[in-house]
């Protein structure tokens, strides 16, 4: 039963009993019949505490009153913003100089330079150079990164971007960077030990393929760098006498 209702029933009984009192107005009070309007009293008070339950049932029913939810948002606001101005409150107290803040605009700034593809190579492996050192590389930027190596024309840059994404290349560069490195020592030459050290650096994640490992151990019998040849020994566990 809904408000509308409720409320025409309460009017109808209203009515009925006015309707009663007028019909008796003008009679003697000898000839006044009183026992109609004892029960429609009556009846109507039944009807009264009837309507009082439906009215109850109907507004437990309702939904909150929009008065009530935007109390209720206005308590949350006001919760979040104490909760925001303690934040920054603690921030100003651990970091008065605003040190903080500015590192992370920093390597924010480090990191849109760094997946920039319209960047130079060197710039972007410099900006990498930063998240890296704060750990927040993601894939997005050693898909830059792994780019600016693969598309490079020079061991340096190629040395250079391989130094920052070294620890987590993936399988799909494990090939290039096996050609590279087969390019460095061909011949019994040994070139660039920068670029050969970050090689045999990265392909010891790979230290358990077959192809990998034969070319880990040539390097540590004969690279004339110790550096280089103890670095390429440790990634296969082999062990080796100083040159």
């Amino acid at each position: 039963m809904n408000l509308k209702v409720i409320l025409f029933f309460l009017v109808a009984s209203v009515f009925s009993l006015t309707w009663v009192l007028y019909q008796n107005v003008n009679a003697d009070a000898n000839q006044l019949d009183t026992s109609e309007m004892k029960a429609k009293v009556a009846e109507l008070k039944e009807q009264l505490a009837s309507l009082a339950e439906d009215y109850a049932a109907l507004k437990s029913s309702l939904p909150v009153p929009v008065e009530t939810q935007l109390t209720d948002i206005q308590n949350k606001l006001s919760e979040l913003d104490s909760v925001v101005t303690d934040q920054s409150d603690l921030l100003r107290k651990v970091d008065p100089n605003g040190i903080l803040q500015d590192t992370e605009e920093w390597i924010s700034d480090s990191y849109e330079q760094a997946i920039n593809l319209e960047e130079n190579g060197w710039a972007r492996v410099r900006a990498a150079e930063i998240l890296e050192r704060y750990n927040r590389m993601d894939e997005e930027a050693y898909e830059s990164i792994s780019e600016v190596y693969l598309s490079a024309d020079n061991g340096r840059m190629k040395a250079y971007a391989l130094g920052v994404i070294k620890e987590s290349v993936s399988d799909e560069m494990k090939q290039p960077l096996i050609e590279d490195l087969d390019e460095l020592t061909k011949d019994g030459e040994f070139k660039n030990g920068w670029l050969t050290y970050n090689l045999v650096d990265a392909l010891g994640n790979f230290s358990s393929d077959p192809e990998v490992s034969k070319r880990l151990l040539y390097i540590a019998e004969n690279h004339p760098e110790d550096n280089i040849a103890r670095t390429a020994a440790e990634k296969i566990g082999a062990t080796i006498e100083a040159n």
